[in-house]
């Protein structure tokens, strides 16, 4: 693949060009995209969400869709590439993502390894290495795909997944924070097992309870107070779109019983539950307590959402959290977020589809948005461009 070029001017708004070689379905793609609304609109199976797939990968550092990197290579090729050209004001930059088929021998450097795959991944800014954890955040980026409609009835993964993915990007202190704690998670687990196949001290244990417990507190603290300055946003939003109908609220619930800014109290909280599940985890070989434990809990007219509202509700509150996430990061980041939308505009009545393109740009600057749909649908007052998406190519509707 030739090289990209040097950063053209950009618009304001965010992604200016999307560059793709080998990704998913595309061969290669070189697609200049608009502020505002930007619209792909093709059959199932033609590569509207890999478009978005590729963004997020980019500035998110994975794939919201698989946790293989092999699986992001076209058929057959043995790299693939994702350029994006970005720009806000006088910024404008190239960020650069490659992953390769490589043997171990020919792992150097600052390249990362998938064990299972055998890919080396590298990270550029303009040209120059970057390490991938620093591109979290400095583009934001909210993702609404379909099974996002089912957050509030789905097990508690994906609400803590929310959680993390949005606070990774307003704090990188918490992000790297989040990173530490997976590593000792899964070493840990790995010594329980190992403890309940053959036995042995589980004095063992203690300098990754030690680890945990700090690394712990810090994201339940850090979770703690995002989801205090998410959910007067989220039902703000559900006033508009039920028009004042219903009301919702967001609480963040730590399996230890304490949702606190407290560092000190939250360490407490959960050194007490940690000391009452050794037996358990134990027994079990896996950890019991931490915040990979913890839950967002969906409130709607002072009842849990997930038993007592109707689908409808349900799904107005997910948008309500929705437009709450890009309202947050605006008002954070100091930047309107990028929003991908993933077939989602086909799942709602024309009602709610009014309501999230409105209430995303009332107030100021609104998003750039990546829209996927199977039918180009009319979006009346908002200004938008169309593409047509077929067999791994797009071209201007």
């Amino acid at each position: 693949m030739t090289p990209p070029g040097p950063a053209s001017s950009a618009e304001a708004g965010g992604l200016t060009h999307l560059r793709l070689y080998n990704f998913r379905n595309y061969a290669e793609l070189n697609l200049p995209l608009g502020p505002g609304l930007n619209v792909f609109v093709g059959e199932n199976a033609q590569g509207k969400t890999n478009l978005l797939e590729a963004v997020a990968t980019l500035l998110l550092t994975r794939s919201p869709r698989t946790s293989t990197p092999a699986e992001l290579l076209r058929w057959g090729a043995e790299e693939t590439a994702v350029d994006a050209v970005l720009g806000r004001g006088p910024l404008s930059e190239t960020l650069a993502l490659r992953l390769r088929r490589t043997r171990d021998a020919d792992l150097t450097g600052a390249a990362e390894r998938d064990a299972s795959a055998r890919i080396s991944r590298t990270t550029t800014r303009d040209g120059h290495p970057i390490a991938a954890r620093d591109l979290i955040g400095r583009w934001p980026v909210v993702l609404f795909w379909p099974d996002d409609l089912q957050l509030v009835k789905a097990g508690p993964e994906a609400r803590r997944r929310l959680l993390d993915i949005l606070v990774s990007q307003l704090d990188r202190g918490i992000a790297d924070e989040l990173i530490r704690y997976r590593r000792v998670l899964e070493q840990r687990n790995s010594l329980l097992r190992r403890l309940h196949d053959g036995g042995g001290p589980a004095d063992q244990l203690r300098p990754f309870n030690d680890a945990l417990l700090r690394h712990g507190a810090a994201i339940q603290v850090a979770r703690t107070e995002l989801v205090g300055a998410l959910a007067p946003l989220a039902a703000e939003a559900m006033a508009e779109i039920s028009e004042a109908a219903d009301s919702l609220e967001l609480r963040y619930a730590p399996q230890s019983g304490v949702a606190s800014g407290d560092r000190e109290q939250v360490l407490a909280a959960l050194s007490s539950a940690l000391a009452r599940a050794r037996s358990e985890e134990l027994a079990r070989g896996t950890s019991v307590v931490g915040p990979h434990r913890d839950d967002l809990e969906f409130v709607l007219n002072g009842r849990p959402a997930r038993s007592a509202a109707s689908q409808g509700q349900q799904r107005s509150a997910v948008l309500a959290t929705k437009i709450a996430e890009v309202r947050l990061v605006g008002a954070r980041a100091e930047r309107m977020p990028i929003l991908l939308l993933d077939d989602v505009l086909s799942e709602l009545d024309p009602a709610r589809r009014e309501h999230l393109l409105s209430a995303l740009s009332a107030r100021g600057e609104a998003p750039q948005t990546m829209v996927t749909c199977s039918d180009d649908y009319p979006f009346g007052a908002h200004p938008s461009r169309h593409f047509l998406v077929r067999q791994g190519t797009v071209s201007a509707g």
